[in-house]
């Protein structure tokens, strides 16, 4: 079942093309006035939606990504307006209460003509949100305090929402595949040991092994991962108001990597630690602790920062960027929005590729920081010495489990991530 927010865009993308006669995409000055005196209002009018919408002062159009940015700006203050009207027990109300509610009664008087309504008969909201939206912001009655407070409310909401649908659908994935993670962890730490070696001795090491450092990982992904999906939310609701105009694609990557750069920073620690657990280096997680900080001290929870944060950013700044464009590629090649099931296929996909394109990465990263006490570990020594011992394919050692790791990752990570979104909403 569609929300709201899906229903009042839709209604607002219909209406948009009822503005665009010509079907450009572009609404013009006179589009609005032409608007305007099918509605009897006045003719000002369409010159100050003109100016409240469009990207820039000497712009002689506005396209749909204005239109829908200022149509979510009022939309708080149009509902809040509508519900304090008396609602009838079929949710719309009567031609009173449009005339209590406008400060101007030309407007009002107009809005019932235009919609054909009389005393008896009624309006739903979806007319209503139209109709106002073409009316100046002085010509709704409304308590400024209120709609900043509600707004602030709103924003609060949905950040809280993405950061736990973000911090939930990752430790569930990491919880689920940390057993593959285990084996990439051990073909990558090893300078001798191959994938195929590695899976012939998984009988040797036993269930339990496939399991060290959970606890470290599934916590640091809950965290980490929640505090990144709120960020990139706050920081896409702030880049919407202060650059309107900015491409989505533009947001979506400055909002990911401000989220990623935080979230990542949050969780090195326990990589460190989940990773001296998969290695073998310690039995336990108290023992890793009490361990790297008797060798290496407080640095040492930290060793492999850098690198660490060298694969995550372009990982999810890319993985988000191309998941958002596959799923629009997905969606224009079969004409329709895609299912749950296909989402998740779409996230898979995106979340595999991104993940061998940045394995070089990973692979120093695990070098760094499963590295023996008081070797050197700067990322130049690292990636000099599996040149000089491995050879160019050294630096994709472990691409084909993390390809398998990654790739349900992405499915729960980005897709999931979404579609539990949507059920919170």
């Amino acid at each position: 079942m569609p929300d709201l927010n899906e229903i009042s865009l839709s209604v607002g993308k219909r209406f948009f093309q009822e503005l665009d006669r010509d079907v450009d995409g572009k609404v013009t000055l006179e589009d609005l006035e032409i608007a305007m005196r099918k509605r009897k209002l006045p003719k000002s009018y369409a010159r100050e939606f003109m100016r409240r919408t469009r990207s820039h002062l000497f712009s002689k159009s506005f396209g749909w990504k204005q239109f829908s940015s200022l149509m979510e700006e009022k939309e708080a203050s149009i509902l809040r307006a509508y519900t304090r009207l008396c609602l009838s027990k079929s949710g719309t109300f009567q031609k009173s209460d449009i005339l209590a509610s406008l400060q101007n009664e030309d407007n009002a008087v107009a809005m019932m003509r235009f919609l054909n309504a009389d005393t008896k008969e009624s309006i739903t909201y979806g007319h209503f949100r139209n109709f106002m939206l073409l009316l100046p912001s002085n010509q709704l009655q409304e308590d400024t305090r209120s709609a900043s407070s509600e707004a602030a409310g709103v924003a609060a909401d949905s950040v809280l929402k993405s950061a736990l649908a973000g911090g939930l659908s990752c430790a569930f994935s990491a919880a689920l595949m940390h057993p593959v993670d285990t084996v990439k962890t051990w073909v990558q730490a090893s300078t001798t040991l191959t994938f195929l070696e590695v899976l012939s001795n998984l009988p040797q090491h036993g269930v339990r092994a496939l399991y060290r450092g959970s606890i470290p990982a599934i916590l640091g992904q809950f965290s980490s991962h929640g505090l990144r999906t709120g960020i990139c939310e706050a920081s896409k609701l702030v880049l919407v108001n202060v650059a309107p105009t900015l491409p989505e694609i533009q947001v979506q990557s400055v909002a990911s990597f401000c989220g990623t750069f935080l979230g990542t920073a949050m969780r090195i620690p326990c990589e460190v630690l989940k990773q001296r657990l998969q290695a073998g280096l310690f039995e336990n997680v108290g023992e890793a602790i009490v361990g790297t900080w008797q060798q290496d001290g407080l640095g040492g929870f930290f060793r492999g920062t850098g690198a660490t944060l060298c694969r995550e950013i372009p990982f999810y700044v890319a993985g988000m960027g191309l998941y958002a464009e596959s799923k629009k590629a997905a969606q224009k090649l079969i004409g329709r929005e895609l299912e749950p099931w296909e989402t998740i296929v779409v996230g898979a996909l995106s979340g595999g590729l991104t993940a061998v394109l940045t394995t070089p990465i990973d692979v120093i990263k695990t070098r760094m920081m499963t590295a023996p006490q008081g070797q050197p570990v700067t990322l130049s020594i690292i990636v000099l010495s599996i040149l000089r011992h491995e050879g160019p394919l050294g630096l994709f050692k472990g691409a084909v489990p993390r390809f398998f790791w990654v790739a349900p990752l992405g499915a729960m990570n980005f897709a999931g991530y979404e579609l539990l979104r949507k059920a919170m909403d």
